[in-house]
């Protein structure tokens, strides 16, 4: 084992330890791992004051929204990922960002509600940062808005829209390193108008809306690691279902201990 990782084991060990302490002092009495602390530690660049605040924001979102934090299992969510909504590049990008990809097309809203939506990618967001490289580096989204309607835009209500942001900024442990926007209609501005302003000044710098203009795309993320669909060098989206990419490498679920 090189000094380096030592290091890091050492420090993680101490971090957690102090971390505990701080939870001693609170009225949360869940048995939390250490990866789990962890999780919630890196998301906010261990500054362990800050993610205490983070951690307590969680368990206001679970008394709040039970219905998107709690019992939240495979089942639940299972036939918003067959309709291939959420997609996971098997690849990271060229800063090993996990690359996730929301998907609109042929969105039926009857079948999958908002709060579908929304308790699907609390789902995708557990999973994702129960790996250690991804609470390291971060996950880049990309939303594709194909088939995105003003019929789907007239379900979105501004205290939804609001949700949506606290869920990202302050309730979620993931650190989210870019939102890249294609395929938006014209309807998409009136969309982000309406959660603009939810969003940090930090959120809103890593916002970057690009058309159907693959090339700016690509000098954010490169095409080694994006779908054909994008004019990369991957398969076409369907072969990223979501599922597919994670389950069968049987990733843990840290977040478990919730449900």
């Amino acid at each position: 084992m090189s000094n380096n990782t030592e290091f890091k084991i050492h420090n993680s060990n101490e971090l957690v330890t102090k971390f505990r302490s701080l939870i001693k002092e609170s009225n949360i009495n869940f048995q939390l791992s250490d990866e789990l602390l962890m999780c919630f530690i890196q998301a906010r660049k261990c500054d362990l004051h800050r993610a205490m605040k983070l951690l307590n924001n969680y368990f206001k979102a679970m008394k709040n929204y039970p219905e998107l934090l709690t019992d939240l299992r495979l089942e639940r969510v299972k036939h918003v990922l067959v309709s291939n909504h959420f997609l996971l590049s098997p690849l990271r990008d060229q800063h090993g960002h996990r690359l996730a990809i929301f998907n609109s097309l042929n969105w039926d809203i009857r079948v999958c509600s908002l709060d579908d939506m929304l308790r699907t990618a609390v789902f995708c967001f557990q999973r994702l940062v129960s790996e250690q490289e991804t609470r390291s580096n971060g996950v880049v989204l990309i939303m594709d808005f194909k088939g995105f309607t003003f019929h789907h835009f007239t379900h979105v209500t501004p205290s939804f829209a609001k949700k949506v942001a606290d869920f990202v900024q302050d309730v979620l442990p993931i650190r989210l390193k870019g939102i890249h926007v294609i395929h938006e209609p014209q309807v998409v501005k009136f969309l982000v108008a309406m959660i603009w302003p939810f969003l940090t000044n930090k959120i809103r710098n890593r916002l970057v809306f690009h058309g159907s203009c693959f090339k700016t795309l690509h000098h954010h993320v490169k095409p080694s690691c994006l779908p054909s669909n994008y004019d990369g060098w991957l398969g076409t989206l369907d072969s990223m279902n979501f599922s597919r990419v994670l389950f069968e490498k049987e990733h843990a679920n840290i977040f478990e201990c919730f449900n």
